[in-house]
């Protein structure tokens, strides 16, 4: 059974870890870089995903546990400006391979999806699935996403151009 809860600057460690994982292991789904990210500035960005901001007072990193391994991330951001706040964008969805096809990826799912549903005025989630990715998607169809529209060579991985299916759910 794993336990999934908000992630906070004690978990930058395994955190980071976690992520430069699932940037090299799937370039193409993330639009960040593994050689980016293990950087002084990318250790700055990862710490600043993890600590209390005032102005993203909604952000967040959720990490499920087995036991005290983080073997998968989900994060939510949402863009305070007045225009924008009533959508969350949902990022950095990630479980560790040998954890594969437990339940994992739905559980930090479900549980962000619950997490929105307390954010006052957000009404919708918003994601990226690289195309060609047909689990992903289907896990995402499945929790209520539906896709909406593509983003041609919206990510470009050692010259090869890989588009992004933008996905929607109401909450």
């Amino acid at each position: 059974m794993v336990a999934i809860r908000p992630l906070g600057t004690g978990d930058f460690a395994q955190y980071r870890s976690v992520r430069l994982r699932a940037l090299g292991e799937h370039p193409e789904a993330f639009t960040s870089s593994a050689e980016e990210e293990a950087t002084p500035e990318g250790d700055a960005r990862i710490a600043r995903r993890l600590a209390p901001e005032a102005q993203a007072p909604h952000d967040s990193v959720l990490g499920a546990f087995d036991g005290a391994a983080l073997v998968g991330t989900i994060g939510l951001a949402v863009d305070m400006r007045a225009k924008a706040r009533h959508r969350g964008l949902v990022v950095g969805m990630y479980v560790v391979p040998e954890c594969a096809r437990r339940g994992i990826g739905r559980a930090l799912l479900d549980a962000q999806i619950e997490s929105a549903r307390r954010i006052p005025g957000l009404d919708s989630l918003v994601l990226t699935v690289t195309a060609g990715n047909d689990s992903a998607k289907a896990l995402y169809e499945r929790a209520g996403f539906a896709v909406v529209g593509r983003d041609p060579g919206a990510v470009r991985v050692n010259g090869r151009d890989y588009d992004k299916l933008l996905m929607h759910r109401r909450l």
